[in-house]
Parts: structure tokens; C-alpha cells; sequence
């Protein structure tokens, strides 16, 4: 054996020593042991702490993707997966073979890869502090508290209890029912971190029972703070020993709430002034402030993670802190340490060491304290009229377990407060019970059947019943405003036709746990997301004021992950029974026609509210930046609209919009009527209210009475007709208005129904979103579903209302809806 393989082979040494408590392992590892020297001199590379550390790191992130991909159809985390990941690579599998471990996972390298772990845990957890607004402890409500508390103190008081009658029934012994008591207070956990990450994760974090389960699962990790706190404190420790602690750990919290934070949003002030650029943040200082505070918590004899938490607590969720700290640290610490800390309890989990001897108790109380989790939580709810299916689906979600769950448990494991075979049981049962919970959630809560009703609002019922026209506008930045104001001026409010609007910001959620649906008026001013609202809504203000008392506007503000926020334009949609919904296409035009930028997540959002909206919906195409009409202060509005009619649902929905439209005394309204010669001496259909030849005879009645109003009909062949006839529109239009969907049968679309790019605007919606044109499009679609039940609650009067007091104000806006009146002569 040549040298340097006998030094290679002695690097290492191990025995046994006998420590505070316990035989402990001692291991001594030889200087110089970093890099290897190279297979090409005969060294092992395995031998050496960086490429050890590179082939843990590999194995854990590989495989732990690998399981993510194969669970994703039963609905599983990445957390389960990379436990999974852990066990599998653990002496519960591959570590059955003693070369295997003395390869892959050394002491020596073990004690390497839980040093870069913790590191990215406590940076994790900074994070996972950082998006948690401080104050929604106070925000909980009623249903919150009372939930929240039975989630907690039912399985702590009935687990506890449990325990003393198996104690005098079995005859155990102290240390199992110690770590018995220990394992009740984990599993009655629920942590907020891990609640909003679940949520995220099924799409249901905006959802009116995701609201509810966030607010519930910070009240019960308020109590088991307090219980863990008094646990540590008086139980563990000696009295005196225990105050000191106390008191030096509440000095570190008083320090990062009054020293740390000022301090942070201080230099992040400066930092946007000194740049002029307020989303900058001083990321070298704040880093240094969170390995300073880290350390503390070290010193001080608590986890580095617990000052990091708190830390991020204290900071201002949302942007800039939120969302910059987030992009620069997420993909270090979350997605490259984070999965080896947690394959860590998958590691140290060894399936093989379970014993016989109190086993099948200590499982029994796990999984009698996951019940009565179970039971306390569902009671609750249905207490505070909950419905059952939602009580059952809030029951599961604060049964589901994870990271700060996992990193107890090891805490605990090192600290021989559970011995091996009790962790061993919490992890596979965490695993088990948050697996199941899941599942089951995703399965028993639809958040879209709140609104999938079977009857829809549309606009032909709303104008066939003079019903109030109410239409709820989507806007995701103060670009889109002013073609958003001048489809309201062409939809043409006044006296005794109305219209109530709602806009809604769609903000993607970064940077922050909990989601957000709430008016204007009550957002946090010092959030940056306000600013940028208060732009939008100061643009529809300005439109307000000029039609007071024939428009009214609300204005609301939705911050939710792009994958779920349709739920909140649906939700608002059915709140205030709108009768259109108006959403940016996903391409944003540039000023010369071309196509400026692509957002595949808009796309999913307007997929999304095509499919389950509970009202109609119109697709935007926005190209005033093409039309030079950026400011809402411009006065120029469209003057020349055309609408295309084929046939088929969608179409007789947007000519009912056009008719609207037609009524406006400044606006040149065109039908285009596409018609094949072979319908030219065909029957006409039955003609009732909502038939298709009702709506032309009306709209060619408006055409004989208002000179602005044209008809036009176009005799085609074909889809190649149809098509010519389409680009020859040229720059006529400001804006044309074209259901989504037409008579498939129609022979007027042939040749043209077999590709298209985007399918959500249909064949002929497709077309206009080609750069050729440089008009703006509205693309209707009438949702599928039964009449629409008469709704007296919005229906306009006939005759002209009697004069009392304002008559600009219509007596249809109700005051129930909250809308305020603006002043004209007091404006800033």
C-alpha cells in the first residue's frame, strides 16, 4: 500500500467516550482532508470532506426530485419526498450495507453536511419569518381563535391524559413517558410556515378556506410557542438556570425588534434614495445583521435559526424586503441546503432499531393525539357553522405536518429528548398522516364550487331583463388603466343605464405567506403594492368623476400565487354579481405593432377563469401603446368600433355588448355580418328574445334610426373569404368586438378551425392577436349553464326616476355595496 493510501486509510479514526449523559462517539479526522489529490494518483475521493460533501448534496437533491415527480399525482410535498430521500439513502435501505455507509455517510461527513444544512435551514426559516405579517394575530377573527385553540389544546389535554392512565396501567417507565409527553406536544403542532406552504402547494391559499386554515394555524402555533417556551424553561432546567436563560433570550428578541429592525429598514430607505430605485435593498448589510443575530442565538444555547426567524418576523413582509431578500437567497438555501437538512431525519431514521418493547404504545398515543387533533379541529368548525365538508377539509389541512415539525424532532433527537425509537415512530407517522391529509383535502375541497353554479350571468340576460350592467375589470399594472377606461366610456354609462365596476390589481404573490383580497382603501399604505394600486385606482377616479351618478366604481387589490389567483377574480365576481369579466391577453404589444413581451402565467390565469368564471368573460388585447394612448389624461377615446358576427353563443353575447355600445352618441358602431351564400335563401329560425335573428332585426332597427349605427353584411365562400375580408379591416377600428366561439358548422370558418396559437381567443379572436393589426380587441365568451334567475335587486326602472335631491345619482346604486360618491369640486 503505497503512502498516501495508508495515510488515506487512517484519516480517519473512531471510538467510544463516555459524555455528559450517554456513551458518546469521538472522531478524530486528520488535517488536510479537503480536495482530493486526484484518482489519477491512486487517491479516493471519497475520502475527502469536498467531494464527500458534492455526492451527499448530489444524491439527496436527486432523489429527492425523482420522488417528488413519482408522488406528484397522490398530491405529496417536496418535504416528503426529501424525507423519503433520506430514508432511502439511510440505514433503512441502502444502509444496510456497511460499505455503502462507511462511503457515503462517514461520521466524519456526516458531521460536514449537518454544518451546510443548518446553515440553509436558518436562512430557510429567516425567509419563511420574513413573509409573515406580524400583525394577522391580530387580524384573526372569532372562527380563528376558537379553532385554532381546540386544534391545540384538545390533542395536548386528551394526549396528556391518555398518557397518565397508561402510566398507572402499564407501569412505564419514566423516560418512555417522558418522551411520550414530548411526542404529544409535537404532533399537536401546527406551524404557520407550513400551513401557507401546503396551501401553496394545493392551489387553495386565496381560497376561503386557505384564508381560514392560515389564520388558524398561527393562533395554534401562538400556543405551542407558549407551551415549548415554558417546557424548556421550568420543566427542563433548573429554576434559577431557567430565568437567566429566559431573560437573556427575551434580551436577543427585544434587540432585533428595536435595534436589528429599525436598522434593516433604515438602510434600506437609504439605500432606495441614494440609487433612486426603491426596489434595491442592501443585501450585504442585512446578511451580516442575520449571521450577527444567528450567532446570538447560538451563544445565548437556542438554535441559530430561532434569532433568524424572528429576525424575518420583525422585517415588513411583501416587497422590497420581502420580495428581493427572497429572490437573491431563495434558490441557495431552499433549494440546494434546505433538501439535505431535512433528508437528515430521513438518515438518522432506521427502521431496523424499532423495538418491541413499548412500541405499540407509544404509536397508540401518536395516532390518539392525531385524532383527537382530527376531531377537536372538525368540532370546532362545525361549532362556528362551518360546513361539514369544509370542517373535515380545515380538520385535515391542520393535521398536515413539515419542516418546522421535522427540524423539532431532529432538535430533539441530538438533545436525547426522543431516543431512537421514538423519533423513528414520529417521522414515519408525520409522513403517513401528512401524506393521507393531503390527499384527502385535494379530494374533498373544490374552491371553485362556490361559483360554479348552474346558471351564469351574461350579458344578453342582464340587457333582455334591464338588469344593471355590472362588469369587473383585471389589471395588472397602471399600463393597462387607460385602454380599460376607454372600453368604459364606449360601454356608455348614463342616467337610466348605469354601471357598477369593479377593479381588481392582480399582484403575484412573492415575498409574503399569506394571501390577500381586500378594498383599496384598507391596504397597508407603507406597502409598495399600495402605491402602485392607488395609481390604478387614481386612473378610474378620474373617469369616475366625470360620470358621477352613472358610474360607480370599487376598487380592490388581490396579492395570491399566480397558480390560484383566478379564485379571487371568480370569488369577487360572484360577490358582486358581475355580469362581465374583462382580463388582459397574456402578449403586451410594443409601440410598433410587434410583440413586446410574453406571460405564460397571464395565460393560465385567463384558462383558468375561462373555465370556471360564473359570469361572461371578455379577453383584452390591448394595443394602445400601437394606438400612441398611454395616459389617461389624453382625451382622444375610441370613436369607430366593429363588432364580427358568424354565429353561435359567443357572437350573440358580444353583439349584446355592441348594442350597448351603439347607444353612445359619439361612437361609430359597425356589424360585420359574415353570412355564405348558401344561407342567403335559407329559413329563418323561430324568432323568440334570446334567438340570434331577434338580435340582428335589433341591431339593424338601431341602424335605421342612428346614422353612427351601420349593418353590413359580407357573402363569403369560405374560411380564405372570410379571411381576406378580416385583413382588409386594416386601421379602420379603434376596437373590435368577436365572440369567442362560433357555429362550428358554419361553412364560413372552413380550413380555418385546424391550428391555431392561442385556442383561448377562438379562430377568429387568433387572427386579430397576429401583429397585421393595430386595433385593440375585446374576445366575448358566454359561459355554458341555465338562465339566469331573475334578479329584481339590479333591475332599472322604465320610466325616468322622480327628482329628489341629486338627479345625477341613480337610485340602483345601492349603499349596501359600499361605493362612495366623488366630490367634482373638491378634487386634488
Amino acid at each position: 500500500m503505497s503512502k498516501l493510501n495508508l495515510d488515506e486509510a487512517n484519516s480517519m479514526q473512531m471510538g467510544k467516550v463516555h459524555g455528559p449523559f450517554f456513551l458518546e462517539s469521538i472522531v478524530c479526522q486528520t488535517n488536510h482532508m479537503l480536495t482530493s489529490k486526484g484518482v489519477f494518483l491512486g487517491s479516493d475521493p471519497f475520502k475527502y470532506a469536498m467531494p464527500l460533501l458534492l455526492l451527499q448534496m448530489s444524491a439527496i437533491i436527486i432523489t429527492s426530485r425523482l420522488l417528488f415527480y413519482l408522488l406528484k399525482p397522490l398530491k405529496q410535498g417536496m418535504i416528503s419526498a426529501q424525507v423519503l430521500a433520506g430514508i432511502i439513502l439511510g440505514p433503512s435501505l441502502f444502509g444496510q450495507s456497511s460499505g455503502y455507509m462507511d462511503m457515503f455517510m462517514p461520521l466524519s461527513g456526516k458531521i460536514t453536511l449537518q454544518t451546510v444544512s443548518n446553515v440553509g435551514f436558518f436562512i430557510h426559516l429567516f425567509l419563511l419569518g420574513l413573509r409573515i405579517d406580524a400583525s394577522i394575530l391580530r387580524k384573526a377573527g372569532s372562527k380563528a381563535i376558537v379553532i385554532g385553540t381546540a386544534s391545540y389544546a384538545v390533542p395536548f389535554a386528551l394526549g396528556n391524559l391518555t398518557v397518565l392512565f397508561l402510566k398507572n396501567t402499564y407501569k412505564l417507565p419514566p423516560e418512555v413517558v417522558h418522551c411520550i409527553s414530548t411526542v404529544i406536544s409535537l404532533s399537536a403542532m401546527t406551524s404557520f410556515p407550513v400551513t401557507t406552504t401546503v396551501l401553496a402547494e394545493l392551489n387553495i391559499l386565496n381560497s376561503d378556506l386557505g384564508r381560514l386554515a392560515t389564520n388558524c394555524s398561527i393562533v395554534c402555533e401562538a400556543f405551542s410557542w407558549v407551551v415549548a417556551l415554558v417546557f424548556r424553561m421550568f420543566l427542563r432546567d433548573g429554576t434559577l438556570s431557567s430565568m437567566w436563560s429566559f431573560g437573556w433570550v427575551t434580551g436577543l428578541l427585544v434587540m432585533i425588534v428595536f435595534i436589528c429592525r429599525p436598522m434593516i429598514i433604515w438602510l434600506t430607505e437609504r439605500r432606495s434614495v441614494s440609487i433612486d430605485k426603491a426596489g434595491e435593498i442592501p443585501f450585504f448589510p442585512i446578511v451580516m445583521i442575520l449571521l450577527s443575530v444567528s450567532l446570538m442565538s447560538e451563544v445565548l444555547g437556542v438554535h441559530a435559526a430561532f434569532g433568524a426567524f424572528w429576525l424575518g418576523v420583525s422585517l415588513p413582509d411583501g416587497p422590497p424586503l420581502g420580495t428581493g431578500l427572497t429572490t437573491k437567497l431563495e434558490m441557495f438555501a431552499s433549494s440546494l441546503m434546505l433538501p439535505c437538512f431535512i433528508a437528515i431525519s430521513g438518515l438518522q431514521t432506521n427502521f431496523f432499531v424499532i423495538g418491541e418493547s413499548h412500541v405499540k404504545i407509544i404509536e397508540a398515543v401518536i395516532l390518539i393525539t392525531y385524532t383527537c387533533k382530527f376531531l377537536g379541529t372538525a368540532a370546532a368548525s362545525a361549532y362556528c357553522n362551518i360546513q361539514i365538508g369544509d370542517a373535515l377539509s380545515l380538520a385535515f389541512l391542520m393535521c398536515c405536518q413539515g419542516i418546522i415539525e421535522i427540524y423539532t424532532s431532529v432538535m430533539w433527537k441530538d438533545e436525547k429528548v426522543l431516543n431512537t425509537e421514538c423519533f423513528n415512530l414520529v417521522i414515519i407517522t408525520l409522513l403517513l398522516v401528512t401524506g393521507i391529509s393531503r390527499f384527502l383535502v385535494v379530494c374533498l375541497y373544490d374552491p371553485s364550487k362556490r361559483y360554479r353554479s348552474k346558471s351564469k350571468r351574461t350579458i344578453l340576460n342582464t340587457r333582455q331583463r334591464n338588469l344593471q350592467f355590472r362588469l369587473l375589470l383585471c389589471v395588472y399594472n397602471v399600463e393597462n388603466v387607460p385602454s380599460m377606461v376607454n372600453l368604459l366610456e364606449a360601454s356608455y354609462p348614463s342616467r337610466f343605464s348605469p354601471i357598477s365596476v369593479f377593479t381588481l390589481h392582480l399582484v403575484e404573490l412573492k415575498g409574503r405567506a399569506h394571501a390577500v383580497l381586500m378594498p383599496h382603501h384598507q391596504m397597508n399604505k407603507l406597502d409598495p403594492n399600495t402605491t402602485q394600486s392607488t395609481h390604478i385606482v387614481n386612473g378610474f377616479q378620474r373617469f369616475e368623476q366625470q360620470h358621477q351618478g352613472t358610474l360607480m366604481a370599487q376598487h380592490f387589490t388581490a396579492a395570491a400565487p399566480f397558480s390560484s389567483i383566478n379564485d379571487d377574480i371568480c370569488t369577487l365576481a360572484l360577490d358582486k354579481k358581475a355580469t362581465l369579466i374583462v382580463i388582459p391577453f397574456h402578449k403586451q404589444y410594443a409601440i410598433d405593432g410587434n410583440v413586446d413581451r410574453v406571460n405564460s402565467a397571464i395565460r393560465s390565469i385567463n384558462l383558468n377563469v375561462l373555465d370556471k368564471a360564473p359570469c361572461s368573460v371578455g379577453i383584452f388585447i390591448d394595443r394602445g401603446e400601437t394606438e400612441g394612448r398611454r395616459s389617461v389624461l389624453m382625451s382622444h377615446t375610441w370613436r369607430n368600433i366593429a363588432v364580427i358576427f358568424i354565429g353561435g353563443r359567443d357572437d350573440a353575447e358580444a353583439l349584446a355588448f355592441c348594442m350597448r355600445i351603439a347607444e353612445h352618441p359619439e361612437v361609430n358602431v359597425t356589424m360585420i355580418h359574415f353570412r355564405h351564400k348558401s344561407s342567403i335563401h335559407s329559413v329563418v329560425e323561430e324568432e323568440n328574445e334570446f334567438s340570434e335573428s331577434h338580435l340582428i332585426n335589433d341591431f339593424k332597427s338601431f341602424s335605421l334610426n342612428k346614422p353612427k349605427v351601420n349593418y353590413r353584411e359580407e357573402i363569403v365562400r369560405d374560411g380564405v373569404e372570410t379571411t381576406q375580408v378580416i385583413s382588409a379591416l386594416g386601421d379602420s377600428y379603434d376596437m373590435v368586438v368577436v365572440g369567442r366561439d362560433h357555429d362550428l358548422e358554419s361553412s364560413v370558418l372552413y380550413g380555418l378551425t385546424d391550428w391555431s396559437e392561442c385556442p383561448e381567443l377562438g379562430v377568429v379572436g387568433d387572427m386579430f392577436a397576429s401583429t397585421d393589426f393595430h386595433f385593440s380587441v375585446l374576445v366575448v365568451h358566454q359561459q355554458e349553464g341555465e338562465s339566469l334567475a331573475m334578479d329584481n335587486s339590479y333591475k332599472l326602472p322604465v320610466s325616468p326616476p322622480p327628482r329628489t335631491g341629486d338627479t345625477r345619482v341613480h337610485p340602483r346604486f345601492s349603499v349596501e355595496e359600499g361605493f362612495t360618491s366623488v366630490d367634482l369640486h373638491n378634487t386634488r
